[in-house]
Formats: C-alpha cells, sequence, structure tokens
C-alpha cells in the first residue's frame, strides 16, 4: 500500500495530540477546529495520514503554498462548521496527486465514477497543473471525504462529462471557465466550481431561478451588504469571482455559491478577521472554532483564501476558508 494511504488508513487509532508546539502551525490549528463533531485529535490525524507533506510550502492549494486549508462555515442562524482541503502530494505532478486523491475517496456512485473516468482521461489528453485534492468534512462519526479533480481545457469540458446537467444548457454566466469537480460519495452530489466574470447584482435572483433554487438572493445581498458594511453595487464586489454549483443524485440543483478573494472583499487578514468577527457580533454568531483558527499566531493572522456566499435548498451559508499559517512567514506584507 502506498505510505501516505496507509498512515491514512490508521486514523482510527486514539493516539492523543501531541504537547503544544509554536511552531507546528498544523497541530495548532487542528486544536482550533477541533470540536463536539471532530475532535481535534481526529483532524490532525486525518490530515496527517493524507497530506505527504504538511510542512510543505510549495503547494499550489492555496496562494500561500500552504497545502492544507481550513473553511469556517455559518448557517444564517449562525450554526458553525468547519471543514477543511488537502493537497495529497505537494510539489509532485498533477497525475500523482490525482491518483491520491482518487485512492484516498472510495464509495463513489457509478455515475460519479463516470464522471471521475471522464476527467481522468481529459487530464491525460490535456494535461493537469494539479490534478486533485481531497476534502474533509464532518458527517457520520467523524469525517467524510469529497474528492476535487481538475478540469482542464476549455468550457466545452463541461458539456463532454457523463452528467445530464452538464450536457443540457447551462446558466448564462459571462466568461465561465471550469476549475475543478467535486463528488461527494456520501452525499451522492456533483458540484462544478468555475472562474466567471463580475456578476450582475440583479443576475443572482436570476441564477437561482434558473436552477430552480429558493429565491435567496435578497436575504443573500443583505448579508453581503451588512459584513463589508457598506452598499453594493449593480455589480457584485471585486475582479475576480468564482461559482459553484452542486446537483444532487436526481440531478437537480442543490446550491449555488458565490467565492471571492477574501483580500479583494475584505481587505488583508487582519482587517478581514476583524471584519468577519464584528458582523459576527452584529448577528449573534458565537465564532468560537474561527476565532481559533484566525488568531494570531507570532503577531501574525493565518492568510484567509477565499469568502463563500451559499444559496441552497437547506438556506443560506457564509464561509471563509483560512491556511494553517500566516503568508507573513514567507515574508508579505499583506498580512
Amino acid at each position: 500500500m502506498d505510505p501516505v494511504l496507509s498512515r491514512a488508513a490508521a486514523v482510527g487509532s486514539a493516539a492523543p495530540l501531541p504537547a503544544p508546539d509554536p511552531s507546528d502551525a498544523l497541530l495548532r490549528a487542528c486544536r482550533a477546529a477541533g470540536g463536539a463533531d471532530v475532535p481535534a485529535e481526529r483532524w490532525h490525524r486525518e490530515l496527517r495520514g493524507l497530506c505527504a507533506d504538511p510542512e510543505a510550502q510549495d503547494s499550489n492549494l492555496s496562494a500561500i503554498g500552504d497545502p492544507v486549508e481550513f473553511q469556517a462555515l455559518w448557517s444564517a442562524a449562525g450554526a458553525e462548521q468547519v471543514r477543511a482541503t488537502l493537497d495529497p502530494a505537494p510539489g509532485a505532478s498533477g497525475a500523482e496527486r490525482r491518483a491520491r486523491a482518487v485512492a484516498a475517496v472510495q464509495g463513489l456512485s457509478p455515475g460519479q465514477r463516470a464522471l471521475r473516468a471522464a476527467v481522468v482521461a481529459a487530464q491525460q489528453a490535456r494535461g493537469a497543473r494539479f490534478g486533485g485534492w481531497i476534502g474533509l468534512r464532518p458527517g457520520g462519526t467523524g469525517l467524510r471525504r469529497k474528492l476535487y479533480l481538475e478540469l482542464p481545457g476549455a468550457p466545452e469540458t463541461l458539456t463532454a462529462l457523463p452528467f445530464a446537467p452538464l450536457s443540457r444548457r447551462l446558466p448564462a454566466v459571462r466568461a465561465l471557465t471550469p476549475v475543478l469537480l467535486g463528488l461527494d460519495p456520501v452525499r451522492g452530489e456533483v458540484e462544478i466550481y468555475a472562474a466567471i466574470a463580475p456578476l450582475a447584482r440583479d443576475g443572482l435572483a436570476l441564477l437561482l431561478a434558473d436552477l430552480d433554487l429558493p429565491p435567496l438572493a435578497p436575504e443573500a445581498l443583505r448579508l453581503l451588504t451588512d459584513l463589508r458594511d457598506q452598499s453594493l453595487r449593480p455589480v457584485l464586489p471585486t475582479q475576480d469571482q468564482g461559482l459553484s454549483i452542486s446537483w444532487g443524485s436526481d440531478g437537480s440543483a442543490e446550491a449555488l455559491t458565490w467565492y471571492v478573494h477574501c483580500d479583494a472583499l475584505l481587505g488583508p487578514a487582519a482587517r478581514a478577521r476583524e471584519s468577519l468577527l464584528a458582523f459576527g457580533q452584529r448577528r449573534g454568531w458565537a465564532m468560537p472554532r474561527y476565532r481559533a483558527l484566525s488568531a494570531p499566531a507570532a503577531d501574525r493572522i493565518p492568510w484567509h483564501g477565499l469568502v463563500g456566499l451559499t444559496l441552497a435548498r437547506s438556506g443560506l451559508a457564509l464561509s471563509v476558508t483560512c491556511a494553517t499559517r500566516c503568508e507573513a512567514w514567507r515574508s508579505c506584507a499583506r498580512c
């Protein structure tokens, strides 16, 4: 068995966390991420088991080269959940990372396996920059895994995939460029992530209607206005934007998420943290794990990646990704 996957298979063992070490950024982040749903020890074992080099600084998972990125997510009522995404083999070829990610995420449905095979073939034909990643999120008695596969090539790659919602007309979004395919074996969901041109404020409601999703646009826009503490213009803020659409096993859309870079939306990490905590306080959200994940380390704030605004059948959610390390540790003044 591959040594990385062999370590991942042993995550069920009940070994306590080692003594605190200020220089161990992953250990620090796992202690912050731990909760009643997933203890810190489980986060630490799973991440170290699946990532060949958690201390690497050259991964293209995050803008600062961190191969592990946590995500804090809040429902409209303020309930907090922590998730993570990892690069299984930092610095390796896209083919190797894809192979490790595919091997680590089992239990896909026949339809998901067909999609996986089609994307693997597209990567082999067109090349892959990073190949694949692994997502971890609470579920059942611990952590469930999600497979992310790079979508190479032009938007035509989407319509060639063996998945009915993609072979039909996609929502009209300017400059839609596919980036990732997400496959969740537990929920049976298929998710497409794409870069897009800046979205018009009114376009959010049109997209939801086109996907037959609940009309949550007014509530989402109010949340975004409150988060930034300023009114919205006709076009949603920042130049670099992304969109993901998730479909259930029956082919119906389950959620739409709008993504932007956190520093472009809220400013450098320290300012972003201040804005997020102030927003949470205004809404009565406790945000304990985000507060701990983003706490200053060596007088610096861990790097913040993406802010996501999810509009789903299950309701509205806000999220932010947070690296285990601060970019200033790699000599960037923006922290």
